[in-house]
């Protein structure tokens, strides 16, 4: 696929699919950084020590980022 198929494929795309592209984007552009594979290690092992966050929780920062356009 050609740089300009996927620029027209991703025109095509609701701006929820290009939101989830651009977080993919982003996460390859930081998968090989060392720095990024220390955060995600850090906040695994917190996760596994117990800091976790409810569903509840969740779903209100869902809708503050809504109500602010993002």
């Amino acid at each position: 696929m050609s740089m300009v198929e996927v620029k027209e494929t991703v025109a095509e795309m609701s701006a929820e699919e290009r939101l989830e592209i651009a977080a993919f984007i982003a996460h390859l552009n930081r998968a090989d950084s060392p720095e990024y594979q220390t955060e995600l290690d850090r906040r695994m092992s917190a996760m596994d020590a117990g800091e976790k966050t409810s569903t509840q929780d969740l779903k209100r920062r869902h809708k503050d980022l809504l109500e602010r356009g993002r």
